[in-house]
């Protein structure tokens, strides 16, 4: 076995790496090195005593990530090694540190008891933790999801991808280009991504060559990544595995494809859980294969620019959509809204559906209320149906799981005045589920802690040789009286005393006086100098009873506990598929609940691709500036029109509001298309299949890339992969270099936009020349951001209206943003010099180029 070992720290310099002979080390050691060989790239906390402990490179790791003090262990021949480690009491706490920053981990525990064993203790793996696979509630987040990808090359760019989250049963595949996956991938925001080794080639000098994960670095740079065996992606060995997990004869039940390469890393996942897992492997219920093209593409940079879930800058939740439509009561309904605000239908009748629902509920405030304080008494029943699919929930998730089945008859009975079949009640009427939950009423008692080897988790009642340890233990005074009153009647001993001391346990005091008196089966046990200690067969049987009854007691409690939570695995997929409708009333009661508050109408849905906003506002900004401050605007894109434009050429002065305009328009689409009532009067969309946005500029040295760069790069992405049912946002387009390439690159993408993609766009700009490219361009119409002017102060009024932009006010923004006077100076000189030589420019030109029509299509040379 080949070790790496660093010895900062220590006396004694360590060699870099040494060959182990296990026979040359401490019997410890020797059986440390034996589970480590079998789990090399994992972390190994190894359990002696109180301690979880490590050695060699993984004690130097833990003591640099934890900031554990790193001392050493005596290993035999190998002299001191490194060995860090933390309280087995606090394991939990450090395991969340530790899966944070992305380690993998083993837990072996002492498999019997130290004090009983002969020689060394047992020791096997309990645990494994990756971040991929934690169910520990402490280290999960519960309004979110945490899943588990597997990502394979199919050929050239095509990938095929899979995904789970092991704690709500989520399971899904699809396949796509490379461009496609990394957007799906910015969607879902795996924890952990699993993909077959490949061989580096071999360097000179190189024994074995390397192998590294078969992944782009587009992937690797962004994600914690797990490289597998190559079998784990073998088509056999995949499928064969997942007829294991899901218990049946063929996939053809997931995909009539049984080719498809989603169902290949579906079972890659599968083994990777069963290695996992261990004995904890979670049930599932269902697998979906899903096209990418079902949902609106949304790639990185879109996400980001419109702040979908977090904020670009300080990554919040507050300010971005997500903090504007999250009125949601359960943690499973806000990982629910979340997924749909993050993948918006294109299905008109799906998406009517889930508006039709909202209307609902946006006519019924009353009983907004009502479900409000119901579903605000709902624990995460999702997550618990994993659990006992596991076989790994706790007394406390079964009472809390009571709880919430307890309430589904209130639910049902609310739900029956609503029609839409989100809000059917079969799920909830189901006796066997209401027959389950009294089970676990009678079962586990209400002050139950959530450790199942404590006792104390059973109620009184429900086994009767239980309870007669629980009397033992609870009821020894009231037994000791009656057995002295007892003894007293028989002996005539009237002063005849039976108590009890930790060094003699269970005994009978009588007075010297009265020794005559003591019967035959009393047993001598103390001689005092007053008086006689003894004891009976009865009396130590009763002693044994109750020093044995607190252990019999907590294991009998414990098989009975086990009973129950193996009768419990029964209802897990039932449970799961009411957490599931309850996920989705949650969120729908919160799009009802916001659309109300705030004002928002049920937009129209279309087939035609137009985009008819009545009054719009951003969501967002709404929601954070003074009540009624908002200025709203109107929109009317349409492609192939001759009435109404397909391309909006939008100028006017920095901080005027285009960006946001542009922003909110792309999230009136996309609230639409998750089914949210709109922030808007009146809207009429037609189904929108791909937002792409170009807002703000940003370097990105990781790639070498400069701004422009970056912006060339994104546009050339919106350019080659819209549609004429794309909505494109583009903002600024060309600022990066030269006026001159600049405008030539504005105009030559925009007419591009608008006679070959045809999609409905909004191209913001300063390049005030493309104010023309309407005389051109029919599809292209100019609007421009109010502002009002007085003695060189400017004021912005936030309106959109027809018309081109004369000028953008740079420098009055400079002047806001509180640049020196001196330097507002010479800018306003240099402004009025260059406008002068501009003019006398556009003058000589005219006189000689006859046949341009305008100064600014001469300084484009367009003809």
């Amino acid at each position: 076995m080949l070790l790496s070992i660093v010895m900062k720290n220590f006396e004694i310099n360590y060699i870099n790496s040494i060959d182990v002979n296990p026979d040359d080390t401490t019997p410890m050691m020797r059986q440390y090195l034996e589970i480590k060989n079998k789990n090399s790239d994992i972390l190994l906390l190894y359990r002696m005593g109180d301690f979880y402990e490590c050695f060699f490179e993984d004690a130097v790791l833990v003591s640099k990530d934890l900031e554990l003090t790193l001392t050493h262990k005596e290993a035999g021949a190998l002299g001191h090694v490194p060995m860090a480690g933390i309280p087995a009491k606090a394991l939990d706490s450090y395991v969340a540190k530790l899966i944070e920053k992305g380690h993998k981990i083993a837990i072996c525990d002492q498999m019997e008891d130290p004090a009983t064993a002969k020689g060394l203790v047992k020791r096997a793996i309990t645990r494994m933790i990756t971040p991929g696979t934690v169910t520990e509630t402490n280290i999960l987040k519960s309004n979110a999801n945490n899943y588990l990808a597997a990502l394979m090359n199919i050929k050239d760019d095509e990938y095929a991808l899979a995904y789970t989250d092991i704690t709500t049963g989520e399971f899904k595949a699809c396949k796509g280009y490379i461009n496609l996956i990394i957007s799906e991938l910015a969607r879902i925001s795996p924890s952990e991504i699993i993909a077959p080794a490949k061989p580096q080639k071999i360097l000179p000098f190189q024994i074995v060559p390397e192998e590294v994960i078969d992944l782009p670095k587009e992937i690797t740079d962004f994600y914690t990544c797990t490289k597998v065996g190559k079998s784990f992606f073998e088509s056999e060995n995949a499928k064969n595995i997942l007829k294991q997990l899901f218990g049946v004869t063929t996939v053809e039940s997931f995909c009539k494809d049984t080719k498809h390469q989603g169902l290949i890393c579906a079972g890659a996942i599968a083994r990777y859980v069963f290695e996992t897992q261990l004995d904890t492997v979670p049930k599932y219920d269902k697998l979906e294969i899903y096209e990418l093209s079902d949902y609106v593409l949304l790639d990185y940079s879109t996400r980001k620019n419109l702040e979908l879930t977090e904020t670009l800058r300080e990554k919040n939740k507050y300010g971005s959509l997500l903090w504007v439509l999250d009125e949601t009561k359960t943690n499973m309904g806000a990982r629910l809204l979340k997924k749909w605000i993050s993948q918006p239908l294109k299905n008109i009748n799906e998406i009517n559906k889930r508006l039709d629902a909202v209307e609902e509920l946006v006519n019924k405030p009353r009983l907004r209320t009502e479900l409000n304080d119901i579903l605000s008494k709902i624990y995460d029943i999702q997550r618990t149906s994993m659990r006992l699919s596991s076989g790994t929930v706790n007394p406390r998730d079964f009472l809390a799981l009571k709880e919430t089945l307890w309430l589904l008859p209130e639910l049902s009975q609310n739900l029956k005045e609503l029609k839409s079949d989100y809000f059917s009640t079969t799920l909830l009427d189901d006796e066997e589920i209401q027959s389950f939950c009294n089970i676990i009423d009678r079962t586990i008692d209400e002050n139950a802690s959530p450790q199942i080897k404590d006792g104390g988790i059973i109620k009184t009642g429900v086994d009767a040789e239980l309870d007669y340890y629980k009397d033992l233990l609870t009821g020894g005074e009231k037994w000791l009286e009656n057995y002295k009153e007892k003894e007293i009647k028989r002996t005539k001993i009237d002063n005849l005393k039976v108590t009890y001391n930790k060094v003699f346990g269970y005994y009978i005091e009588v007075t010297k006086s009265n020794l005559h008196l003591v019967p035959d089966n009393y047993i001598r046990r103390q001689t005092l100098v007053g008086a006689e200690r003894y004891i009976t067969e009865e009396l130590k049987r009763h002693e044994d009873e109750v020093l044995s009854a607190q252990s019999k007691s907590v294991n009998l409690e414990y098989k009975i506990f086990c009973n129950l939570r193996e009768y419990a695995k029964e209802f897990a997929a039932k449970i799961n598929n009411i957490s599931e409708m309850i996920a989705a009333i949650d969120v729908l009661l919160s799009f009802a609940t916001v659309s109300s508050e705030n004002n928002y109408t049920k937009p129209e849905i279309v087939p035609e691709p137009v985009l008819n906003v009545i009054d719009g506002r951003h969501p967002v900004v709404e929601k954070i500036l003074p009540l009624g401050s908002y200025v709203g605007n109107d929109l009317k894109l349409q492609a192939d029109s001759t009435d109404t434009p397909q391309l909006m050429i939008l100028t006017g002065p920095n901080m005027a509001g285009k960006s946001t305009y542009m922003r909110q328009n792309a999230l009136i689409v996309l609230m639409a298309q998750t089914g949210c009532f709109v922030s808007a009067q009146a809207a009429r969309i037609g189904i929108v299949d791909k937002i792409f946005t170009r807002v703000g500029a940003v370097d990105d040295l990781s790639l070498g890339q400069s701004t422009f760069m970056v912006e060339m790069v994104e546009t050339a992405n919106i350019l080659n992969n819209a549609t004429k049912n794309s909505l494109i946002l583009l903002d600024e387009i060309g600022r990066g270099t030269s006026t001159y390439d600049g405008v030539a690159i504005a105009w030559s993408v925009s007419e591009y936009i608008a006679t070959k993609i045809k999609a409905r766009t909004i191209f913001a700009t300063h390049y005030h020349e493309l104010n023309v490219l309407p005389v051109s361009v029919p599809q292209a119409k100019n609007y421009r951001i109010t502002i009002s002017e007085k003695d060189g102060e400017i004021e912005f009024l936030r309106k959109v209206v027809e018309g081109a932009a004369s000028k953008s006010y740079g420098i009055q923004v400079a002047k806001m943003a509180g640049l020196p006077k001196e330097v507002i100076k010479k800018s306003e000189d240099l402004m009025i010099k260059m406008q002068k030589d501009l003019n006398k420019d556009l003058s000589r030109k005219k006189r000689n180029l006859q046949d341009v029509t305008t100064p600014q299509l001469s300084l484009l040379n367009v003809e």
